[in-house]
């Protein structure tokens, strides 16, 4: 549970990126990432913990704001897109094919019913892949170079992409499923 929490932090940070000052942006780094108390960081920058506290929530709701935006761009994205499909109520083969591929590659990990090892739940906690888009986007060849995946994961990999139907995203993935994993020393 305390791994999820640091990777929702990083996450929040590095979204927040974008409409912050650096200062705001160090602050929320060294409070939620490196777990700083306030105090010490009001000894950093040389100002009382009052004054970090009020800096950090006066961070926290620009984020908050800037995320409810961007929640709600989203939101009428959406709505575009089925103003869109009423508009043309036949979409072509090829707009659902891509439309299925966008919509499995937002798919979250583990939202799949498919059940994970802990062993291949570890290599990608590891490699910090939450979405099968980010699995996706890693050449098949390259995971027998991660530490931890052997011949079990690969073949559990195996498994959970045939299991969500989702070979059409794995480029060479029937090569790859046939063909031996090599271990280097």
């Amino acid at each position: 549970m305390h791994n999820v929490i640091d990777r929702t932090n990083r996450f929040f940070i590095e979204m927040s990126m974008q409409v912050l000052s650096e200062k705001e942006y160090d602050l929320l780094q060294k409070l939620l990432i490196d777990k700083m108390p306030l105090s010490q960081a009001a000894e950093q920058y040389g100002v009382t913990s009052e004054y970090v506290e009020e800096l950090y929530e006066k961070t926290c709701n620009k984020v908050k704001a800037a995320t409810e935006l961007m929640c709600e761009i989203d939101h009428y994205k959406k709505k575009l897109q089925a103003l869109k499909r009423e508009l043309n109520p036949n979409p072509s083969p090829a707009q659902i094919r891509k439309e299925k591929a966008e919509k499995d590659r937002q798919k979250l990990l583990y939202d799949s019913q498919f059940p994970f090892s802990r062993r291949l739940q570890s290599v990608l906690e590891a490699l910090e892949i939450t979405t099968i888009g980010e699995l996706a986007d890693i050449p098949l060849k390259d995971f027998q170079h991660f530490r931890g995946f052997k011949i079990k994961c690969k073949e559990e990999l195996i498994a959970f992409i045939e299991f969500e139907n989702i070979a059409y995203l794995f480029k060479g993935f029937s090569r790859w499923k046939k063909a031996p994993i090599i271990q280097l020393k």
